[in-house]
């Protein structure tokens, strides 16, 4: 705190900070940090990983890329090619044919069971690093709620032209048009992409860096939205995703602090004491598999 109240006083007079302003004629924003307990096939799989992690000299981001993948659902980790060093190809046949079984991954049972609660009423907006969880849900989707790609699915990645792009932003955001689900590379929707039309924005993994994870927020907060948003971000307890979140929240609480003239509270701990988004408050309700370590409400960021 000696510190920081030095860093403040030295700066003081010669450095202003925009917060950014919330409109107030925006219905409000509700941030939600999800802490998942991964299933047990999951488990098995993400202790493994974090071993071999512990090993390796360095940071082995390959071995982070299996653990964010396996945190969705066990079968992902098949879509690596560095994972044939790490598994039999006995053991990797036996995970790909999990790849259909829903209940084997704690966030994706967490996805289609909000789709299914929202998708009559509300667009959801899916935000993801990597290409391999995006054809999973694009394939899940077509199997248990009968979608088509381009239809109440769409997908929008990198590896789309500009002009593919807008033609999928476009008929994602048409006013009465079928489609129910935008399934995005995160990496695709840089600043300044409207996606008001969704309502639900769910994060799958987490970021080294916080502004990445705002512009998502942003690409649905923001002018020309008509509904309160609802943000997930989804994170497996005990993986480097969860120390990846802890991290960057205290390097933004730190920033706070510089820059404020009051303590502010680290947001990392904000236990939500009330859920007040319905829909999320019934799944956690009726959830028998215990899928849910801990759920956060970022105060700050939140509008309501």
């Amino acid at each position: 705190m000696q510190g920081l109240n030095m860093l403040r006083n030295m700066t003081n007079g010669f450095i202003d900070v925009y917060e950014g302003t919330a409109s107030d004629t925006l219905p409000g924003l509700q941030i939600y940090t999800i802490l998942m307990n991964p299933t047990d096939i999951q488990h098995q799989i993400l202790v493994k990983l974090h071993k071999i992690m512990e090993k390796c000299p360095g940071y082995p981001l390959e071995v982070e890329l299996l653990i964010t993948l396996a945190s969705i659902h066990p079968s992902l980790i098949n879509s690596s090619p560095c994972v044939k060093r790490f598994y039999s190809m006995e053991e990797l046949m036996e995970l790909e044919r999990l790849r259909f079984d829903c209940k084997k991954g704690s966030k994706v049972m967490f996805v289609l069971n909000l789709v299914y609660r929202v998708v009559k009423n509300e667009k959801v907006l899916i935000f993801c690093h990597n290409i391999a969880p995006i054809k999973l849900f694009l394939e899940l989707f077509e199997n248990i709620f009968r979608w088509q790609q381009g239809k109440e699915v769409v997908v929008l990645t990198g590896e789309l032209e500009l002009f593919e792009r807008g033609r999928v932003m476009d008929k994602f955001e048409e006013l009465g048009g079928a489609s129910r689900v935008l399934l995005a590379s995160i990496t695709a929707c840089a600043e300044g992409i409207s996606l008001a039309a969704a309502s639900r924005v769910i994060l799958l993994d987490s970021e080294w860096n916080p502004s990445k994870t705002k512009q998502a927020i942003a690409r649905a907060f923001r002018p020309g939205q008509q509904k309160m948003v609802y943000v997930y971000q989804l994170l497996a307890t005990g993986t480097v995703e969860e120390d990846k979140y802890r991290r960057t929240a205290w390097k933004e609480w730190v920033s706070r602090m510089i820059f404020s003239e009051e303590f502010v509270e680290d947001p990392s701990r904000w236990q939500a004491e009330k859920i007040e988004d319905d829909v999320l408050r019934e799944i956690v309700e009726e959830d028998r598999v215990k899928s849910f370590h801990m759920i956060m409400k970022n105060e700050k960021a939140s509008t309501s």
